[in-house]
Parts: C-alpha cells; structure tokens; sequence
C-alpha cells in the first residue's frame, strides 16, 4: 500500500466499523425514516497551527429496507495529513513525510421509542484499535493502551488512548507509530477520532501527542461548519 491510499483510509476508519454494527439498530427502528450526523472539522486556523492539511469530508450513507421504506444512517469523515519534517531512514526519504494521519468520524445516535442506540458507543478504545487493525492489513496494533490522557474537545474533557504499532508501505517497508484513540459523544452524535504518528529515534512522542491534542481541541462541530463534504450522491462507481 502506498502512502497516499493508507493517510485516505485512516481517515475514513469507522466507517466500516460502524456499519457492521448497524444490523441490530434496523429491527428496532418502526417509523424513523433517516438519521443523520452533524460533520465536524478542525477549524482552519488550529489545523494550520499544528501543521496539518485537510484533505475534505466523506460523506457516508448506509441505506437499508424496513417495512417497505429505506431507513438512511449518514455519518461524515473528516480527513488530515501531517507532513512530518525529520529523516524517516525506514522510508528512504530524508525530510518531507506525510506520515501524520489524523480523522475525525462522526455518526448518528439512532433514538426510537425513547431509547438512543449507539452503535459503536459501547466499543472500547482497545476493541476500536483492533477494529483498525482488522480492517488494514498493512497496520498492526499491540494489545494494550500504553498511555491515557485528557484532552478538550468543544469544551468538555475526552480520554484519549495511545496504542504502539507498526505501519506498511509499498509492500515491505514498514516503521513504527503511535495510534491514538478517542470516542466521545457529542451533542446527539458519536465521534471516533484517530490520529497515527511515526514513533521515531528523532521525534519526541509527547510533542506529536500534543499536535494531536491541539487539533482535537480545534474540532468543530454542526451542520454549519465550512466543511468541504464529498457527498455520497456525488460519487461514481470505480
């Protein structure tokens, strides 16, 4: 996997996870016809700040038959890369890496009767790094956190979860990298962001945790921010 496709995919991470637990929301759902989730982004001038560059909004929909009526789940992925400036030898490139990943992934709280359905709320932050794992084969994830940490997110505290890994590219060059994991819920939604980070002899961990804390302090959130969405209408078939 080249570097490009695997900073696109990371982005969307979730996704597919949110989907696969979907199947038990669809039986209880008699009357909603559509759930949607509010996008969130980092604002411009945080993202600059920490060295980051958007990449857009993915804009999902999953669409299934109830009772004779399609019932619609949107979610919204937000995408950024971080071009890290430090000689990365297991690459064999000297400066100018695009090995910071960070996304941000927001889907629908489905409330029927009186009761909210959270499809991916009761994951852990380790089952959600596995999730990760399991869905791209050129990353592996160690069992267990090795840090946790506070950070604020539109006002109001979240854990963060930091796993160590390994990353592939191009087949058999690989290095090592930190995971974070969070999933907050907010305002009706429920976020899952991720961020992935080279664990290098050269970069120090906890100044890289800390650009990830800043874009995580700069997300915003609702159906009004300036996001650039690629809307699921919008695409074509491969």
């Amino acid at each position: 996997m080249d570097r490009r496709r695997f900073v696109a995919s990371v982005g969307a991470v979730g996704v597919a996870t949110t989907a696969g637990c979907l199947d038990d929301v669809w039986e209880l759902v008699e009357t909603a016809t559509s759930f949607s989730a509010a996008p969130a982004i980092v604002s411009p001038a945080t993202a600059d700040e920490a060295g980051y560059d958007y990449r857009g909004t993915d804009e999902m929909v999953e669409t299934e038959e109830f009772a004779e009526q399609p019932v619609e789940v949107t979610s919204y992925a937000s995408r950024y890369v971080r071009t890290i400036e430090t000689p990365l030898e297991a690459l064999g490139e000297e400066t100018g890496t695009e090995t910071g990943v960070f996304g941000v992934l927001t889907t629908p709280q489905v409330t029927v009767g009186g009761e909210t359905f959270n499809p991916v709320g009761e994951m852990s932050h380790a089952e959600l790094a596995e999730a990760v794992q399991d869905r791209y084969d050129e990353l592996e994830v160690d069992d267990g956190s090795i840090r946790r940490r506070t950070v604020d997110m539109l006002e109001f505290p979240i854990t963060v979860d930091t796993f160590e890994g390994v990353a592939r590219f191009d087949g058999d060059t690989s290095f090592d990298v930190f995971l974070d994991v969070s999933q907050p819920d907010y305002d009706g939604d429920h976020f899952v962001i991720v961020a992935v980070y080279p664990d290098d002899d050269l970069l120090e961990r906890e100044d890289e945790a800390s650009i990830v804390d800043t874009m995580v302090g700069g997300i915003e959130h609702g159906d009004d921010v300036d996001a650039a969405i690629d809307h699921a209408d919008d695409a074509t078939d491969e």
